[in-house]
C-alpha cells in the first residue's frame, strides 16, 4: 500500500498504488509504471480485475484494477512532488482484517483503505481468490493447516487457464512459510512449460505429505 498526503482531502490516505494513464499508455502499462515509481515493485504478471466507475454521476473518470504477481523488488521512483512511502500488509490484514466499531466511521480518522478504487480492488480479489480456491487458511494455521487446506484447494482447482490464478491462491495461501514459498517457487518455474498439469499433481502429493502430521 503506499501512503501520502492528498491535499484535496486534507489527510494522510493509506491507499493501493495508482496513478494516471497517460496519453498512448495501455492500462496495463501504466499499472506496471505506477507500482514500480511508487513501491519499487516489478511486477511478472497482471490479473484484470475490470474497471469502476468512480463518480459516474459527476464525471467519466475509470479506474481499471488488476491485481500483480510474482513481483521482485527495487527501488522507488516517484513524480517529482510526489511524497509517497510503501506500506507493507499481508493480504489476510488488507482482505481479511475486522472492520472498527460501526460508530468509529463517523469520527475524523481516516482508515486504510479510504479510495473507493482499492476498496473495490480488494473486493474484487477477495471473490477471485475464493472461486479459485475456496476460503483461504487463517493467518493463524500453522504450515500442516495451511497445508491442507491448499491440499484441498488443488485437487477441486478449475482446469486450464486457471493455473496461472491457482499459483496466485496458493502463494496467499502458503507462501508466508518456507516449505510454501519453495513449493509456489517450483510451480512458477514449471507453469509455462506443456506439462503444467503434472506439476499441480506434483505440488498436490508434495502437499499431501506435510498433511499427515494434522491428522
Amino acid at each position: 500500500m503506499v501512503r501520502q498526503h492528498v491535499y484535496l482531502h486534507s489527510a494522510e490516505i493509506t491507499d493501493l498504488p495508482g496513478g494516471a494513464v497517460s496519453d498512448g499508455e495501455s492500462p496495463e502499462s501504466a499499472a506496471r509504471r505506477e507500482l514500480l515509481e511508487e513501491t519499487g515493485l516489478r511486477a511478472r504478471r497482471l490479473y484484470s480485475l475490470g474497471r469502476v466507475a468512480t463518480a459516474r454521476s459527476t464525471c467519466t473518470e475509470t479506474v481499471h484494477l488488476f491485481a500483480a504477481h510474482g513481483c521482485t523488488a527495487g527501488e522507488a521512483a516517484p513524480d517529482p512532488g510526489e511524497s509517497t512511502v510503501a506500506v507493507w500488509r499481508s493480504w489476510h490484514e488488507l482482505g481479511g482484517s475486522p472492520l472498527p466499531d460501526a460508530g468509529d466511521f463517523t469520527g475524523d480518522v481516516v482508515w486504510d483503505l479510504a479510495d473507493a478504487a482499492s476498496l473495490a480492488a480488494v473486493h474484487r480479489m477477495s471473490s477471485v481468490l475464493r472461486r479459485i480456491g475456496g476460503d483461504l487458511p487463517s493467518s493463524d494455521d500453522d504450515w500442516p493447516g495451511a497445508a491442507w487446506s491448499a491440499h484441498t484447494a488443488i485437487s477441486n482447482r478449475l482446469p486450464g487457464e486457471a493455473d496461472w490464478l491457482m499459483l496466485l491462491w496458493l502463494d496467499v495461501a502458503i507462501g508466508r512459510f518456507a516449505e510454501g514459498a519453495d513449493l509456489v517457487a517450483m510451480l512458477e518455474k514449471t507453469m509455462a512449460a506443456p506439462g503444467r498439469g503434472t506439476a499441480m499433481d506434483q505440488a498436490e502429493r508434495r502437499l499431501a505429505a506435510v498433511t499427515h502430521l494434522r491428522l
